[in-house]
């Protein structure tokens, strides 16, 4: 079983609730007091070409999507049967290898700080200036798996690809939410544009992937999000959620994207604890914790030595949905906190190493900005800072 939370921020003074401590209203529609899915549980195969007319016709259940690309399906919970007796059910068919119960993705604790005008000192502190003098992301495409992007922002209409709106094909991914514009921004806005800010990797294209809303969202949707980002052309992607709890579907779509080339971004986690989450501690994935202005770890960030690198979290300046969300006002920008906002740093950095070596593996990605990060903290590596702050200059510099 596993809770997924989305890591980023929420409007001040905030009116979201921190539902990762209980459930209630909408979200009880779908999912239980305790988080696991009313509608749906996941079937992993032990073939990748099950029969699963088959399957479908022993069980007398209904298949509700189908992630190919790690042999598995979400399957329908029908009336009269709970989630753990379906799962106990269909485990014992002669083609499933196992089962997991399905689990809300949730928005976490968040932090948003009052508006002001100021320079984004998150580009000054990885010196984007001087690596844009090298590359800007030319001919990357970044996925931002996460609350969907406004496709109309002045700052980012010009860079959005044909994404997927998970919860709803029928749909755009729009963001009804305000963390996944926020995300984007931060990782690939336009920049010369006379207008807002510019994004770490101002060429990169971005594609959009919706695997949450204000009530909907679970391991299965960000996996599938994963899968499809994957197949259809990502280089680099930045997954700002996490769970304490391991999920076999989110950990074999984190693999089957690896296999694919993709460099893979994910958060530490707000809760100031050094407590193990995923993805960010899965095998291959980047894990960035955040930093303030002074280079301390910022008071929110988890820590933990599966962390990588750091990465300004705290007081970020990006763009914002152009109409009201449950996170932010519409007026189009806003600061926000988070090792949400620390990511799509280091997920624009990757952008620009990638354009300038594309055939750099994930972990070759992953090496470059270890060593080529500032050291903070203890000297050398620690569970604070990882390898210290990513430095996008410099991880430009190694790859001479």
């Amino acid at each position: 079983m596993v809770a997924i939370f989305m890591v980023g921020c929420s409007p001040a003074p905030s009116t979201a609730p921190s539902l990762h401590k209980g459930l209630s209203g909408e979200y009880l529609k779908e999912f239980r007091a305790d988080g696991i899915s009313k509608k749906r549980i996941t079937v992993f195969f032990k073939s990748k070409t099950p029969d699963l007319k088959g399957f479908k016709l022993r069980q007398g259940v209904q298949i509700e999507d189908d992630l190919k690309g790690i042999n598995a399906v979400t399957v329908a919970v029908p009336a009269g049967i709970s989630p753990e007796g379906l799962l106990a059910k269909v485990s014992k068919d002669p083609v499933v290898s196992a089962g997991e119960l399905d689990r809300i993705v949730l928005l976490d604790n968040l932090t948003v700080d009052d508006p002001e005008r100021g320079q984004q000192y998150n580009l000054d502190r990885v010196v984007a200036e001087k690596a844009w003098e090298v590359s800007m992301g030319e001919e990357i495409k970044i996925a931002i798996v996460d609350t969907g992007v406004d496709q109309n922002h002045p700052d980012l209409a010009g860079k959005l690809l044909p994404g997927q709106n998970i919860l709803d094909s029928a749909l755009y991914p729009k963001d009804d939410v305000g963390h996944g514009t926020h995300v984007a921004g931060i990782a690939a806005a336009a920049t010369n544009n006379r207008l807002g800010i510019a994004g770490m990797a101002p060429n990169a294209k971005i594609i959009p992937v919706k695997v949450i809303d204000r009530a909907r969202g679970s391991a299965s949707s960000f996996a599938r999000g994963i899968i499809w980002a994957a197949d259809h052309g990502a280089d680099v992607m930045n997954m700002s959620f996490g769970t304490y709890e391991p999920s076999v579907v989110l950990q074999k779509a984190v693999a089957y994207a690896i296999e694919k080339n993709v460099v893979l971004v994910s958060t530490m986690g707000n809760d100031d604890e050094e407590r193990k989450r995923y993805p960010a501690a899965y095998p291959g994935v980047i894990a960035v914790g955040s930093i303030d202005r002074q280079d301390q770890k910022s008071s929110f960030s988890n820590y933990g030595d599966w962390i990588t690198i750091t990465a300004p979290g705290t007081k970020i300046y990006s763009t914002a949905p152009t109409y009201p969300t449950s996170l932010v006002s519409s007026n189009g920008y806003a600061f926000l906190s988070g090792t949400s906002m620390a990511a799509p740093l280091v997920t624009g950095i990757v952008a620009l190493v990638r354009s300038q070596k594309k055939g750099a593996t994930p972990a070759q990605v992953k090496e470059i900005l270890q060593k080529s990060a500032d050291d903070l903290g203890a000297p050398g590596f620690d569970k604070e800072f990882g390898y210290g702050c990513v430095n996008a200059r410099r991880a430009l510099q190694q790859l001479k």
